[in-house]
């Protein structure tokens, strides 16, 4: 049994050659062949985006003023997850008022962070939030989000 691990930077072309060097004393004989073949990304599919319209997730949920994707106390991060390569996300509390709206345009990426502020920059209170994903030409999804903020506590004024 083989296994292989293979690291290249930039894309690979047609006709490219890759060499396998084996370690310790097992070499390779002429009738070793290995066989790669691949296959460009499927970009912009609609059939696939509404199918995979349902798997989107934030994370985490419920949001407890802090998650593990935050470098520092000062910067909040919930993420979306699973999304397609463009997507407008409207995010509205209960009342129905709209709180943010995000724009995923990055196709290298499956994941849209938001900061947990407003469209004023502000940090969002505790609450039950909806968020609406839309996909031009895909369809649309809906969700909940449960954020709890820590008070805030003025140490100077």
């Amino acid at each position: 049994m083989y296994a292989a691990w293979l690291y290249r930077t930039g894309t690979v072309q047609s006709g490219d050659r890759f060499i396998v060097v084996s370690g310790g004393d097992r070499h390779g004989t002429p009738n070793d062949t290995l066989v790669f073949t691949t296959s460009a990304p499927a970009k912009n599919v609609t059939s696939l985006q509404k199918q995979n319209l349902d798997r989107v997730r934030v994370v985490p949920n419920p949001y407890y003023a802090r998650s593990s994707y935050e470098l520092s106390g000062f910067n909040r991060i919930i993420k979306f997850m699973n999304m397609p390569e463009q997507a407008t996300v409207k995010i509205y509390n209960l009342s129905g008022h709209l709180i943010r709206t995000l724009r995923k345009t990055d196709q290298s990426s499956s994941i849209l962070e938001w900061d947990v502020q407003n469209e004023n920059r502000l940090p969002i209170a505790s609450g039950v939030y909806i968020y609406h994903v839309d996909v031009p030409g895909a369809g649309s999804t809906i969700g909940r989000l449960v954020v709890f903020m820590e008070k805030e506590q003025l140490s100077n004024f």
